[in-house]
């Protein structure tokens, strides 16, 4: 008869707590949420983040603080994500070197794969190949010509290792072939890149289209293609690089939000609604627009078979380096 009792007891306070488990998922968010973003402020990234923010925000109901933790190649930011409670309140607007940190560096402090949780795409970056006006080069077709005739002379602008404009050049010069000896000229961001670009001190630059963007419209730069297989609506003139003469040429960078492993999936999904609808916003929309992005969400699911379809795609690409 005691041991019935201790039964029933029990079974009366699970069925007791069960409400306050529902109501303790239910009621996400009930404090500021911290989006960490892991380069300066100003950038695309940064933007996006704070944009983004905005929206959650307003439909969370709770404060989204944006943290900007740069250093070490973007590490340091994702690093503290993959550190915190999975709860849902630190959060991570990743670039896309996440799926290159880890071919890349040694010594890295997380599994890009394995200490995440996907959320959602947040945008694309299209990419365009930008020269002086003082090149030879008025066009792709003359670009390759210029590079193949002048093996060992040829210089690109990179921001560093593993960087996206690196991998756009390494994709290039595997796609187009035949382009000789180029050497790289690496910067610490685009902007520092460009003086050296519009003076006609580097060969040519496969920039983001938000960054090369203000010196192409003020005619300091030659846009010679975008990087995706569409035509950009800002710049409906410049051809893409598969049209101009490098037929299976597409890249693009991206940016997605991350939280930590191990978040509950009830949290992930209210998250990616919300991100969902903000990016579906034509203010949002338009905004990214006018910087060169373009908006871009998916599910979870979805954007966690995307990551591993880019370490797979830029794992090979690595392999291949010189």
């Amino acid at each position: 008869m005691r041991l019935m009792q201790i039964v029933v007891t029990s079974f009366a306070v699970a069925i007791a707590l069960l409400p306050l488990s529902a109501h303790s998922q239910s009621a996400y968010p009930n404090k500021s949420i911290r989006l960490i973003v892991p380069v300066t402020t100003g950038g695309p990234s940064d933007i996006v983040a704070r944009l983004l923010g905005e929206k959650l925000a307003a439909s969370l109901g709770k404060p989204v603080v944006i943290d900007n933790r740069p250093g070490a190649s973007n590490t340091l930011g994702a690093a503290l994500v993959a550190k915190a409670e999975a709860d849902g309140y630190t959060l991570l607007q990743a670039a896309a070197n996440m799926a290159t940190v880890q071919i890349l560096m040694t010594d890295l402090p997380f599994d890009p794969v394995k200490d995440f949780a996907p959320v959602s795409l947040t945008h694309f970056t299209p990419y365009v190949f930008a020269v002086s006006p003082q090149s030879p080069a008025k066009s792709m077709a003359e670009l390759l010509k210029f590079i193949k005739s002048n093996s060992g002379k040829i210089t690109y602008g990179t921001t560093g290792l593993g960087s996206p404009q690196q991998l756009a050049t390494l994709l290039f010069a595997q796609v187009a072939g035949g382009l000789g000896n180029m050497t790289e000229v690496p910067y610490k961001g685009s902007s520092a890149a460009h003086p050296d670009l519009i003076a006609n001190r580097i060969s040519y630059m496969i920039d983001p289209l938000a960054a090369a963007a203000p010196h192409i419209r003020a005619g300091l730069l030659r846009a010679l293609a975008v990087t995706t297989p569409q035509r950009n609506p800002a710049f409906q003139e410049v051809p893409t690089a598969a049209e101009a003469g490098v037929p299976g040429y597409d890249f693009a960078s991206w940016g997605g939000v991350f939280a930590p492993a191990g978040t509950p999936r009830a949290v992930l999904q209210k998250l990616n609604a919300d991100i969902v609808t903000a990016l579906a916003a034509p203010d949002i929309r338009k905004r990214f627009g006018d910087m060169g992005l373009e908006a871009k969400s998916s599910t979870p699911d979805a954007f966690g078979k995307f990551l591993q379809s880019e370490i797979t795609r830029w794992s090979a690409l690595l392999a291949k380096k010189p």
